[in-house]
């Protein structure tokens, strides 16, 4: 067949079948959008990243660590020809204002902040926003600070005021509300205080056990090119003894760190907005069916004219790769408008503005997934154009041949390979690809089989009571080619993924807001000098302090498991790597317990039974993440003293409880020698919590309380912002199941009309028609919204239970809440396409020997 007469005959094929194709479009362009919305806005900000990396970083090469940079490094860094440095720490304390003049000498409101200290000729690249507008260099001083806006409005200062940080004063000379490099996202401390590196020095927080952040900024001389960071950044490294704490950061990897998380971000909405583009596939190989249904004579025609089966079907699959070609380009130009409106929905978790212009990259990507997919789904339909006798043309009653079972169970095969290709490509790695897809068949599955008895047991059901409408109504659901079964599926799919994200970011939100155990701490306080606690102690009894708990804290680095360094341990920084990277890197807080508390559980070994070793305990996940069990050894360096411990036991932790616990626990007597720390925890009543935090502002102002409910507050509404979104995504699920149930009753007009117009002539008025379909669709939506939900629950239940160890809460409420909105949903769909078969008039049925 030649190409000219592909396309005529393409084009008479795809007469009077405008509206079965219009669906066809609808159900595969919500997908689309989905995809190339999550594919653009992920584009535009990595873009973003990039495009502002000199900014993010503040500088041409960053290095950072939790303790200061060794000299030697610093070295290596004035050895670099024309290159200039500054130093920046950021470190949380309280800061406070003076002591109030009552007569009674009270102290002054308090709240902890982020204190960040910064050298001159910061920031390098950007520009910090203060008020009034001027360089840094004349706002800050030994004597003068910035304070972040909402720290006024909470202590009721003003600009002038003093402001007491640690031991030492400071003049409040303005406010700063942004910085190049502080990234507004997730969870803060609270407002920040920016300040000099001399004024830093004055308040004596850098004491021992104080969480500190040291960076050094460097700027090379010109428009330094990548391969000069390059270069800049190797004889850095080189200088670094330990890399594994210290690490070197070029602008060119624009925030390695950042980016990494993002990708896992972007991965997991890519997994939900393909979730809505293989619903729309369901869609696609019902509107196939039932187009090629309507088409077997004009099939049996061409066949009778010599065009051979391979033609045909050449013919119709081309037909459907340029309706999805039509409806993926619609879909991308729908999704990169949702792109365009979502920094303005969620622009507070961005770490960059965003502006999303047309991306051509996550365009093609959607087009290619949605036509991909639509000719995956529509293979299955398509092969029964290759069984259509020509014999068709003179006994109507000749339907195609069955296909075999060998053909049926490969059609399945390319079908579920096909799934999990693109789920592969969607969350760039096999195992996630393969999890996905076998998800996704298993709820498919347990819907489809839901859907299937629910229907056989309509069918079965007497109908000899209720109302005509609901005889009907239950009549027309078991009817057989209905398209029941996609409908339930699509929508039950689009249920179930909304509801499950929703019951799991609620059971965690409900899981922070909810009061704090009775026995739990409300407050912690960190950074204790050993000559200070008796003290500090004093004021927390003084306050009413409940449950008081303290413990010494020693600070010390992991060297080496069962003797192999841990530089040799460390993975290279990826998106896979961040809890094994972290746990091997991180500063390790030891402490010395005789007996373990309450919430500690041993699981494996026994609490300090050598006698000729020296041992330690380690929390059950922190010991996986190590890759050690019992009988191993770990090393830590502790101020340049070596120390072996043997783990003797593995436990677990109610890390629920709030309570002081720490993942390694040490042998009694083996840390006595070492510098040390003090924590402590208690339970306050809320309203004293602000006065004891100003008293210790007044008192010991190294020390740092942290309110556990004001924290939890915080988390709450991050979860809130981040659900919001996630559900955004996931409601295109549930409009590509309403596409198809749409689509299905479409599918059906003439099948329709002719049912209207039996109606009708029996003496049923419009409105008792629009009744008896109005059963219909409520009792679709009713299966489909009872089984979605079912299905969420199950989901989240898992989720909550195995994922995040949350206590169950049934939400019944929720529950028909969803049950209720599916049924409404899909009665406004099932009608709004019935509009057409609604509006036939009996007579004109009747004429053409309906």
């Amino acid at each position: 067949m030649r190409l000219q007469q592909w396309i005529v005959l393409a084009v008479r094929e795809s007469r009077g079948s405008a509206g079965r194709l219009a669906f066809f479009a609808l159900c595969l362009s919500v997908g689309v959008a989905a995809v190339v919305a999550v594919a653009g806005l992920a584009q535009a900000l990595d873009s973003g990243i990039q495009g502002k990396a000199r900014e993010l970083l503040a500088a041409d090469i960053a290095i950072s660590s939790r303790r200061p940079i060794p000299d030697e490094v610093l070295a290596a860094v004035d050895e670099i020809a024309g290159a200039r440095r500054t130093g920046v720490i950021e470190l949380p304390s309280v800061v406070s204002l003076p002591t109030v003049d009552d007569g009674a000498g009270s102290p002054g409101p308090s709240m902890l902040c982020e204190i960040k200290a910064a050298g001159p000729g910061y920031p390098f690249y950007g520009e910090a926003v203060t008020e009034p507008s001027r360089p840094l260099t004349e706002l800050l001083g030994v004597d003068r600070v910035l304070v972040g806006p909402e720290l006024l409005t909470r202590l009721g200062a003003g600009i002038g005021d003093r402001l007491r940080i640690g031991s030492a004063f400071f003049t409040i000379n303005g406010t700063v509300t942004a910085e190049p490099d502080r990234l507004e996202i997730g969870l803060t401390f609270g407002p920040r205080v920016l300040m000099s590196l001399d004024g830093l020095e004055r308040t004596g927080l850098l004491g021992l056990g104080s969480r500190v952040g040291h960076r050094v900024l460097v700027r090379l001389p010109g428009a330094a090119t990548p391969f000069e960071l390059r270069g800049a950044a190797e004889a850095i490294r080189a200088a670094v003894a330990d890399p594994q704490f210290v690490e070197v950061e070029t602008s060119t990897e624009a925030q390695p760190a950042l980016r990494n998380a993002l990708a896992r971000v972007e991965r997991f909405l890519a997994l939900v907005a393909l979730l809505s583009l293989l619903i729309g596939g369901i869609g696609v190989a019902q509107a196939v069916r039932a187009w090629l249904a309507g088409r077997l004579d004009a099939i049996a025609v061409l066949r009778a004219l010599g065009v051979r089966p391979r033609e045909v079907f050449a013919l119709y699959l081309g037909q459907t790769a340029l309706l999805a070609l039509v409806g993926s380009v619609v879909g991308a130009l729908m999704g990169t408008v949702v792109a365009r409106l979502v920094p303005g929905a969620i622009g507070d978790l961005l770490p960059v503005e965003v502006v999303v212009g047309w991306q051509p990259a996550a365009m093609l990507r959607g087009v290619a997934l949605g036509v991909g997919v639509a000719v995956l789904f529509a293979l299955r339909p398509l092969v029964d154009v290759l069984r259509v006798p020509p014999v068709r043309v003179l006994r109507r009653d000749a339907d195609p041949l069955p296909v075999g079972r060998a053909v049926a169970a490969a059609l399945f095969a390319v079908l579920v390979v096909g799934v999990t290709v693109t789920a592969t490509a969607q969350s760039g790695s096999v195992v996630r690809g393969v999890q996905f897809a076998v998800g996704l068949m298993v709820a498919t599955a347990v819907l489809a089989a839901g859907a299937w008895l629910v229907v056989r047991l309509v069918g079965k059901t007497p109908r000899e009571f209720g109302s005509v409408a609901l005889r009907h109504g239950l009549a027309a659901l078991a009817r057989p080619g209905s398209g029941t079964l996609g409908a339930v599926v699509a929508l039950g799919l689009g249920v179930l993924t909304v509801l499950g994200m929703y019951l799991v970011q609620g059971r965690m939100s409900a899981q922070l807001e909810a009061d704090l155990p009775e026995d739990a701490p409300t407050v912690f306080l960190v950074d204790i000098q050993p000559d200070q606690w008796s003290g500090v102690r004093a004021s927390l009894e003084n306050a009413g302090a409940e449950n008081l708990d303290s413990v010494e804290v020693v600070m010390a680095r992991l060297q080496a498991i069962n003797g192999v360094p841990v530089d040799e341990l460390v993975p290279e920084r990826s998106e896979d790597s961040g809890d094994r990277r972290w746990v091997l890197t991180r500063e390790q807080r030891l402490t010395s317990l005789e007996t373990l508390p309450e919430d500690n559980v041993i699981v494996e070994g026994a609490l300090w039974s050598d006698p000729e070793r020296a041992e330690v305990s380690i929390e059950q996940d922190f010991a996986v993440d190590l890759g050690v069990g019992v009988g191993d050894t770990v090393t830590f360096n502790i101020q340049g003293v070596s120390l072996e411990l043997l783990v003797s036991s593995i436990r677990t932790v109610e890390w629920e409880r709030f309570s002081i616990n720490f993942f390694l626990v040490v042998e009694p007597g083996v840390l006595d020698n070492a510098p040390r720390y003090r924590i402590a925890a208690a339970r306050l009543a809320e309203t004293a919590e602000l006065p004891l935090q100003d008293r210790l502002a007044a008192t010991f102002p190294n020390v740092t309380m942290l309110r556990i409910r004001e924290v939890l507050d915080k988390i709450v509404a991050v979860l809130r912002q981040l659900g919001f979104g996630v559900r955004l995504l996931g409601a295109f699920t549930v409009l590509a199941g309403i596409a198809i149930l749409a689509g299905a009753v479409s599918a059906g007009a003439v099948r329709r009309g002719r049912q209207v117009a039996l109606y009708k002539t029996l003496g049923m008025t419009r409105l008792q028609v629009v009744a008896v379909f109005t059963v219909e669709y409520a009792l679709v939506g009713l299966v489909a919204g009872v089984l979605g939900a079912a299905g969420g629950v199950v989901l989240a239940w898992l989720v909550t239970h195995f994922g995040f160890e949350i206590a169950w809460a049934w939400s019944p409420g929720v529950y028909a809440l969803a049950v209720t909105t599916t049924i409404l949903l899909s009665v406004i769909a099932g009608l709004a396409a019935s509009a057409r078969a609604l509006a036939v008039r009996p007579l004109a049925v009747l004429r053409q020997g309906g």
